[in-house]
């Protein structure tokens, strides 16, 4: 130090030179704390182990960017492209992409549970069948439930028969024009059908317009991924979310449930016979359960009818066209033992799942150590699969795997490996409570179009029908999808 800095150094005030040193120490612990904690995760962590790019070992923030301009999917995937079954996405997260790994994290009784993201779907505040995550609630519940979404249930002659009704209203939509934008269509059959399971003899006909029609325009052209993403990893958004908004009245769903008698074999009846539940928590299943039955199925068939409708896949569309004309409905035939039938809507499952990204879960806190796919992943640490890449990656049991290939599903040959990668609605315990009714809505819409029509892409369609992510779902990238209909001679 020359003579000149002591005597700055000497005039200046003490307490300058203490702020100043307080302020140099408080950066160099900062900048020790940086560097000691992303040693620890690159070197030390027991996910520095798991396979995957070293940036992902620092931050989650890679992750939130691509979680918020839903480019989520496509970057896992291209992940497991690189790396193989098993990545990681965060200091804190790894997805699995194997059999071995949707066994242990969704089928086994190793206690894995949701994670705080499924509290974004709450209705009005309430828990419900989808967002409990302690599993006795979620049993408390299913067990309520569960007999209304069995294959004996959904096929009850009286719910079939409104659901028939219903496709033959789309299929009346149809003949009205040479270009039908089925986007829409498709949404107000899945509403029309999902509300007549819940509340019948009652139910909506949206897709014979009126409030109904503009209530599923609303519903299906909503855009709220950016918003919940956002609430999702800052929960202090939440909760300004909370103060900000209006509470929403639940009376209207109240009145839909005490309105008047709803058949015995309905959600709503069995609803009414848990007054316990009380009347809120009653309407929030009822709502989660519309909610989930719009989208899920209305994408589903959306991304279905216009694969079906190129024209490298003429052939596959005479093949079920011909099958359907075998179906006799007076003759008790059933829809769902018509094979290439469900081998197209399993296709279409696989390559458009209704669920496409991660379903999150914590690995549970002591009892067993968790060891997936070999690697050791302690407690706390959030794992997933999402169905986009476990009906992909592996080519031995998914050949041409990016490509609509209903045949597969038709050979005995592999057909244990392919049962086993299916995740399309979940798996375990917590898999989709909807799933046959989902199944069932798409056979009676499949059905009642092509024993009428062939189709083919609109002239004037020229939207895109990539694969566009909100939360947990994809849908149609420009929520439109024209398609003409032409009469079968």
């Amino acid at each position: 130090m020359t003579i000149a800095s002591l005597s700055d150094l000497q005039s200046r005030p003490a307490g300058i030179i203490v702020r100043d040193s307080a302020l140099s120490l408080l950066v160099a612990v900062v900048v020790l704390s940086c560097i000691s904690l992303a040693t620890y995760r690159l070197f030390l962590s027991p996910t520095s182990k798991v396979p995957g790019p070293w940036y992902t070992n620092i931050s989650h923030l890679f992750m939130v960017y691509h979680d918020f301009n839903g480019t989520k999917r496509l970057w896992i995937h291209k992940l497991h492209l690189r790396y193989g079954c098993v990545v990681r996405l965060a200091p804190n997260e790894v997805s699995f992409a194997s059999a071995t790994a949707l066994k242990e994290i969704y089928t086994s009784a190793g206690g894995y549970t949701k994670t705080e993201l499924y509290s974004l779907f709450k209705q009005d505040d309430h828990r419900n069948l989808f967002t409990a995550l302690d599993k006795k609630e979620h049993n408390e519940k299913k067990k309520r439930l569960a007999d209304r979404y069995t294959n004996t249930a959904i096929l009850h002659p009286s719910i079939q028969e409104a659901w028939r009704e219903r496709a033959d209203a789309f299929a009346r939509v149809c003949d009205d024009s040479k270009s039908t934008d089925i986007y829409l269509y498709l949404h107000c059959y899945a509403l029309d059908c999902v509300s007549a399971m819940i509340f019948h003899p009652y139910g909506t006909k949206s897709i014979e317009g009126g409030s109904d029609h503009e209530m599923v325009r609303n519903l299906s052209y909503h855009d709220s991924r950016s918003a919940l993403v956002l609430r999702h990893y800052y929960p202090w958004l939440e909760r300004l979310y909370k103060f900000l908004t209006p509470k929403r009245s639940s009376k209207g769903g109240q009145s839909s449930m005490r309105a008047a008698p709803h058949s015995e074999f309905t959600l709503a009846t069995r609803l009414l016979q848990h007054p316990e539940m009380g009347m809120a928590n009653m309407v929030s299943e009822c709502l989660d359960h519309i909610g989930a039955g719009i989208d899920t199925t209305g994408d589903a068939l959306c991304f279905l009818m216009w694969e079906l409708s190129q024209p490298h896949n003429a052939k596959r569309m005479q093949k079920l066209i011909d099958e359907l004309q075998t179906y006799d409905l007076e003759q008790g035939d059933r829809l769902d033992l018509l094979p290439y039938l469900n081998a197209v809507i399993d296709e279409t499952m696989r390559l458009w799942a209704p669920g496409t990204l991660p379903l999150p879960r914590y690995v549970p806190d002591g009892g067993r150590p968790a060891v997936i796919d070999g690697y050791y992943i302690p407690a706390h640490t959030i794992v997933s699969a999402q169905s986009f890449t476990v009906h992909r990656l592996d080519q031995m049991v998914f050949p041409e795997s990016d490509n609509f290939v209903p045949e597969r599903w038709l050979q005995d040959e592999g057909s244990i490996e392919r049962q086993r990668l299916m995740f399309a609605f979940g798996s375990g315990a917590r898999t989709c409570i909807g799933k046959f009714l989902a199944m069932s809505e798409m056979r009676i819409l499949l059905h009642s179009v092509y024993s009428r029509y062939r189709t083919r892409p609109a002239a004037d369609m020229h939207a895109s029908m990539e694969m566009s992510d909100q939360l947990l779902t994809s849908r149609p990238k420009d929520m439109l999808c024209k398609v003409t209909f032409e009469p079968l001679s």
